[in-house]
């Protein structure tokens, strides 16, 4: 299968409102649990002075995020989870600057080259394409300042199987790698400062992976 075929394929059901909907009212109990022993130790000494959350879906990290942050850009590819970001957030009256951003599935054309201070995306990269991951890691590069960090959480299954057909594998997980990530890193010109493989769902101890990457 062609490379864009293959990212159409992958784009076109991320875009789909109804997918996600039940699950983000699932998952909102379990983050707490998992910024405490996952996230936050990785992400405490990171610059969040302007911040993009790759993939917010419902906003669970997002408001987390927010009181960390001067500015934050909220960008998804599908239309339905920028909206209930929107409403989460519409009473929001602290110092930080929200934008919200629709893009494509694979840039972040709205975002301005060397302003990103962080780069956060968690429970939902893990369902993108290897292809897609990979643009989005030169998009990365492009916008992060020198120093910037991306706080990537991602599928560790395309160790097991290369297939597209994400939603057939476990926890929906894509075809990205650990492996593949260091690859695609070092095309883009950035550095993988650590990777630690983690379970999901109790019943898979190494189906992801949390990279820590920084652009020199």
């Amino acid at each position: 299968m062609e490379a864009e075929e293959q990212k159409s394929l992958n784009l076109a059901e991320c875009t789909k409102a109804n997918l996600w909907a039940p699950y983000f009212k699932n998952a909102e109990p379990h983050l707490e649990r998992q910024w405490e022993e996952l996230i936050w130790p990785v992400i405490r000494d990171f610059d969040f002075s302007v911040t993009l959350e790759l993939a917010p879906g419902g906003g669970r990290n997002s408001a987390k995020l927010i009181p960390l942050s001067r500015e934050i850009h909220l960008v998804d590819v599908n239309q339905y989870c920028i909206e209930t970001c929107k409403e989460r957030f519409a009473d929001y009256e602290g110092p930080c600057r929200i934008h919200y951003h629709v893009n494509d599935g694979t840039s972040l054309a709205a975002i301005a080259a060397d302003s990103i201070t962080t780069v956060y995306t968690w429970d939902s990269a893990v369902h993108m394409d290897k292809l897609v991951i990979r643009d989005y890691l030169v998009e990365f590069a492009r916008v992060m300042r020198s120093g910037g960090q991306v706080f990537l959480h991602h599928s560790d299954y395309g160790r097991i199987s290369d297939s597209i057909e994400f939603k057939k594998n476990p926890h929906w997980r894509s075809n990205m790698s650990a492996v593949l990530c260091v690859d695609y890193c070092a095309a883009a010109g950035l550095e993988v400062v650590s990777q630690q493989i983690i379970g999901w769902g109790g019943d898979t101890e190494d189906l992801d992976c949390i990279s820590v990457i920084r652009k020199p």
